[in-house]
């Protein structure tokens, strides 16, 4: 009873988080602009994202069916798309979108712990692949200058030095998993409780190692795009153009790594105005308009009709019902 409270405690306190940092970030803008530039939305190009919403989820969902297959626990199209979303569901409301650990939940008990340690190594790659599109956009910025720091003036060479430590990064995870350094994984056994430990014997093979790191550089592709999209709808003067959002779209997607609210609203949106208006001084009600709406087409609504559908199909009931392990 009492790690029950301090759970909902502990997501109470990143809830209130989140509503604190978007109530401070709406009170600095500027509403009649705000205003303004939502209801001159170009509404194709949010029609474009529901499609590329699409687009995102099924290269997922198909990851999804693959990591369940290597388990010979191979589900149906159906249960992939609604424990997929279902978990992002969970995820929205739990800090660092922890709940899609759930997603093992919806196939047949005895693989379970082996699936949701694949469903954190596929979270080490998605960090991976945000890194590497991050170095692109670094690289991008200093060579091609279509990035502007501050007006006119371009971003310094000195930042390549960062280059390195991003690389670094982006290889690390996927490359202990891969290695798997016999000093580390006895203590990662020793760290880890009871079944979890089970979580520290997945073995990557090259192949599995390609499409684990393709598969989430793709996803994060269009998850980029995504933004894009976003910010074209709500930018009628055109002053965000397609190469400049994707090298600076992947920063803000590191507000992942720091785990202070659920799904990162809040944290996602600060990172948001600070990257695109202060440093790089875009127009801020743009790119708050943009990235208020591309989570709620991207993620609240696919986790919402997951969680419908996970309710109707009755699955939550059936899981219940089955004996333990």
């Amino acid at each position: 009873m009492r790690k029950r409270v301090k759970t909902w405690l502990k997501f109470g306190l990143s809830l209130a988080a989140a509503v604190g940092i978007l109530a401070w970030l709406l009170s600095r803008q500027n509403w009649a602009e705000l205003s303004r530039t939502i209801v001159d939305v170009d509404w194709r190009w949010i029609a474009a994202l529901g499609a590329l919403t699409v687009l995102y989820w099924w290269i997922r969902v198909t990851r999804w069916r693959w990591m369940t297959a290597l388990e010979q626990t191979p589900v149906s199209p159906g249960t992939a798309w609604v424990s997929m979303l279902a978990g992002l569901g969970v995820g929205l409301y739990t800090p660092l979108r922890g709940g899609e650990i759930i997603r093992p939940m919806f196939v047949p008990r005895g693989a379970r712990v082996r699936l949701a340690g694949w469903v954190l190594i596929e979270r080490m790659f998605d960090l991976s692949a945000v890194l590497t599109l991050v170095l692109i956009g670094v690289v991008y910025a200093v060579f091609a200058g279509g990035v502007k720091l501050f007006g006119d003036k371009v971003l310094p060479a000195w930042i390549l030095l960062l280059c390195p430590l991003l690389l670094a990064g982006a290889l690390a995870g996927p490359l202990l998993i891969h290695f798997r350094p016999g000093g580390l994984w006895r203590m990662l056994g020793k760290a880890l409780p009871g079944k979890v430990k089970e979580l520290a014997n997945v073995r990557l093979s090259r192949r599995q190692f390609g499409i684990f790191f393709l598969s989430s550089l793709l996803a994060e592709a269009v998850s980029v795009l995504t933004v894009f999209f976003c910010l074209r709808a709500f930018d009628s003067g055109r002053e965000i153009g397609l190469l400049t959002a994707c090298a600076l779209s992947p920063l803000v997607m590191l507000h992942n790594i720091i785990p202070a609210t659920p799904g990162g609203f809040g944290v996602r949106e600060t990172f948001a105005t600070l990257i695109f208006c202060k440093l790089f001084g875009f127009n801020k009600a743009t790119v708050l308009a943009a990235y208020l709406t591309n989570p709620l087409v991207v993620l609240v609504l696919p986790g919402a009709i997951g969680i419908i559908a996970a309710w109707v199909t009755g699955v939550t009931r059936h899981l219940a019902l089955e004996p333990a392990e």
